[in-house]
């Protein structure tokens, strides 16, 4: 991401986020090998175009060509790939209808549209199976930049199983409460966006998946896009709509999948985005953080929602570990599921391309250290708020409270002003 497209070029403290630039190189330097690419295009010049685009990337990217979404199929039948990038508008097969096949034959493989020609109904067609979409003409420096942030987080599943899982999701299953007056609301007459956005500010798993449209090419915007408000105006009504009716981009859990379980965690990421745009606002920081904050609040959790949703009973077999045991709560994740809540939050969100503020919140909310952050985030608003939502519950339940990472708000220049903050955050738990 130049500057000149970064939503936060301005800001001192944010325009060298720790995610971008030499940050994300170092953590792809972790693939031992050439990712593998298909692209895929019936119209022969564009495929030679992408050859002469793809040549410097040959040392990073083995790169294969079809001419058609048949081939491809057939290619990746003797070959997977981990990456797949096709065009919309194809003859016999559209680029929808094959990502739905490669979503179902090829589980691990992560899947791209790039086009210059899509209507809303293919747009949505592909929501469902698709992760990202590029629009023609794509310069290779976009392209590097979707591949590698794609890839970059990989190396932070230690189970292979993960990565496949989190490539089938299509969508975050929300509270059926939640889900039935988004319903509701979308359908009457009378509603307007703001009331839209009010109701998926409430809820993670829409909120992820609404940011991910919102941050598609489709919609030809080329800054990201970070708050509900912003991404539910952009879309508009027509788009919310139909979004809404395709069950492809929205979905409600169901009773026997963890629904106390996501409950709980609902709330508490209600408590925790509160806390943490109290602090922003303490610390008098612009409207920009202050959206960051929030969203990245309202998401920093969303790796549990996901863990509850796929995998109720073991989720509820870590949670029975960890009320039994003085573990910290993503020590017992890695050991019950083979990564914790954090990485698998972030994978998914990066996978989405969802803004880089945003993903390295939900990575390292528990241990901020391990970012490269020097400076104070919407991370650092969200550590402190988890810490002190959670030291809370620690005297109700007894279950224990993740530790404050001193060091980390050493290193931003912060842990004088905790005590400050301490009193800031408990009088707002207390309000609310």
């Amino acid at each position: 991401m130049s500057p000149s497209t970064n939503p936060l070029a301005g800001f001192a403290k944010f325009e060298n986020n720790s995610w971008n630039g030499n940050s994300r190189k170092a953590r792809m330097s972790h693939m031992t090998s050439k990712i593998k690419i298909l692209f895929v295009d019936d119209e022969p010049h564009l495929l030679q175009s992408l050859k002469r685009m793809l040549h410097s990337a040959r040392h990073e990217w083995d790169c294969q060509f079809a001419s058609g979404a048949q081939e491809a199929l057939d290619m990746m039948a003797r070959q997977p790939v981990d990456l797949i990038v096709s065009d919309m508008r194809m003859p016999g097969m559209d680029g929808a209808t094959l990502l739905t096949r490669v979503r179902k034959e090829h589980p691990k493989t992560i899947r791209f549209i790039l086009s210059g020609q899509a209507e809303d109904n293919s747009f949505l067609r592909a929501m469902g199976s698709m992760h990202q979409f590029l629009s023609k003409p794509c310069s290779y420096e976009t392209l590097k930049d979707a591949v590698n942030r794609a890839f970059s987080l990989r190396y932070r599943l230690n189970d292979p199983n993960w990565e496949k899982l989190l490539l089938e999701i299509k969508t975050i299953p929300s509270l059926p409460e939640v889900y039935y007056q988004l319903m509701e609301v979308v359908q009457s007459s009378d509603s307007s966006l703001e009331d839209i956005a009010a109701i998926i500010s409430q809820d993670a798993g829409m909120a992820a998946k609404i940011l991910q449209v919102a941050n598609s090419a489709f919609f030809g915007f080329s800054h990201q896009i970070y708050s509900i408000e912003q991404a539910v105006s952009i879309l508009g009504m027509d788009m919310i709509h139909a979004l809404v009716l395709s069950h492809e981009i929205f979905s409600r859990l169901s009773d026997s999948k963890g629904g106390l379980v996501i409950k709980h965690l609902w709330e508490h990421n209600l408590i925790v985005t509160g806390v943490a745009l109290a602090l922003a606002e303490y610390e008098k920081k612009g409207k920009e953080f202050v959206n960051y904050t929030f969203t990245s609040g309202l998401l920093h959790d969303i790796g549990q929602c996901l863990l509850a949703g796929a995998l109720p009973e073991k989720f509820r077999k870590m949670k029975d570990i960890e009320e039994a045991s003085r573990i910290s709560q993503w020590e017992v994740e890695t050991r019950v599921f083979g990564a914790d809540h954090q990485q698998i939050g972030a994978y998914l969100l990066n996978l989405w391309g969802l803004p880089d503020p945003i993903v390295e919140a939900v990575a390292f909310h528990h241990n901020p250290s391990a970012s490269l952050q020097t400076w104070i985030s919407p991370l650092t608003m969200i550590h402190v708020a988890n810490v002190l939502d959670r030291e809370r519950g620690e005297r109700d339940t007894g279950i224990r409270a993740p530790a404050l990472d001193e060091n980390y708000l050493k290193r931003v220049g912060v842990f004088d002003r905790f005590p400050a903050w301490r009193k800031v955050g408990l009088q707002k738990m207390e309000g609310q």
